[in-house]
Order: C-alpha cells, then structure tokens, then sequence
C-alpha cells in the first residue's frame, strides 16, 4: 500500500531558491523533467539550470516549478520518484518534497521521516528558511505531520 508524504520548506528566500534547488537535487541521481504551470509544457530538466530556475521565479507572475527526480538518497532509504515544486506567490516562494512510500515492500516512513526531518532542519538553517514541516499529504494539515521545525508530532516519528 502506498502512502503519500511530503516536506514543505515555507518562504525561502527568492535569492537562495537557486542554491536549495541545486542541493536536493545533488540528492538525486537524475532529475527527469520540468514542468511549468504558465506553459503546461515539460522541458528537459538537464537544459536549465537551477539558476534559470530561480530567474524564472524571481521574476514575472505566479509560477509553479515541477521537478520530478529519480532515487532520491536520504540517511534511511533511496526514494523514487520524487517530485519537487517550487510553488511562486507573490514574492514568496515555499518549497515542497513529496513522495509515496510502498509499506507493503517493508519501507518504514517514520524511518525515512525521521533522517529528512534533520535534512530539513539543516537546509531550512542554511537558506534562512520560515517554517519547515514534514508529514503524510497534506502536510499543511498540522494533524498529519511527524514534525514542524524542530518540535516532533504529532504523528510520531518511532515505531516504539
């Protein structure tokens, strides 16, 4: 049975969203497409770079980024696919993660939970990000979360 989770990096810096890109994906063995909400059209992802990336971002109107990578290495498993958003509004952008986990093929997500929750912990320290947040889709919902920042819950992140 597959589960769907995702990790959510609030309001990163317009300036720094360049940087953050690069450094998931460095977690990635491929990175296979780009999408854009303003085309409806994918790209070859090998073809822009994160800094066009956070040009595109940067500039014009609201703009969702969609990259979809394959084995995604965290501390705790290989994750794949994995699809990256990089969601434009404003002059904010918030940055999300998410992914299914098969518990049917043995993958533990609060194994996986609990090595991307210090990930995220130290991206979100290193890119000045706001709140950072992990948990089962929607992670927005505060009752399907392993954590946000550094408190844990209140899904736990232990078997035990």
């Amino acid at each position: 049975m597959n589960n769907s989770f995702e990790v959510v990096f609030e309001k990163v810096p317009p300036q720094k969203i360049g940087e953050l890109v690069s450094e998931l994906l460095s977690h990635a063995s491929e990175a296979e497409c780009i999408e854009f909400s303003e085309e409806n059209a994918a790209e070859d992802s090998r073809a822009i770079t994160p800094d066009q990336l956070a040009d595109r971002l940067s500039t014009g109107s609201d703009l969702t980024a969609m990259i979809r990578v394959r084995r995604f290495t965290t501390r705790a498993a290989i994750i794949d696919p994995v699809l990256i958003r990089a969601i434009k509004y404003g002059n904010l952008v918030d940055l999300e993660i998410s992914f299914d986990v098969d518990v049917d093929e043995g993958e533990k997500p609060t194994e996986i939970m609990q090595a991307l929750h210090v990930y995220a912990l130290d991206i979100a320290r290193l890119f000045s990000t706001g709140d950072v947040y992990g948990g089962m889709e929607p992670a927005m919902d505060c009752a399907t979360r392993y954590f946000t920042n550094s408190q844990s819950g209140p899904l736990p992140l232990s078997e035990n």
